[in-house]
């Protein structure tokens, strides 16, 4: 009986977020983003190539938005330093195992 209302509270948040989904396309949230994206793009090359017609020193940090966001904290170093620590035993364990495979068939 858990099981099922597990699965009932799981389909029905899905719905949910579908209908937000939904919803966001049809009031055009998402082409209004990108719609102010192409705006920001269009105003910079515009400014670029003012300030080229007039001779300025230009550089691509005053016309480009930087958008990069760290998300980088002690768990995420953590898990990625173990899965490193991980691929590392996995790989000599495999190179082992194919070393030891290769000695018994050709020798």
């Amino acid at each position: 009986m858990k099981k099922k209302s597990k699965l009932i509270k799981i389909l029905f948040i899905s719905f949910i977020l579908f209908i937000i989904y939904l919803f966001m396309i049809k009031t055009g949230y998402y082409e209004y983003k990108i719609y102010s994206k192409v705006q920001l793009t269009n105003e910079a090359i515009v400014k670029f190539e003012k300030d080229i017609s007039e001779g300025k020193n230009v550089k691509i940090e005053d016309y480009i938005e930087n958008n990069y966001y760290d998300y980088r904290n002690p768990g995420t170093n953590l898990g990625s330093n173990i899965g490193y620590v991980i691929e590392k035993i996995m790989n000599e364990g495999i190179k082992k195992s194919l070393k030891i495979l290769s000695e018994l068939f050709y020798k």
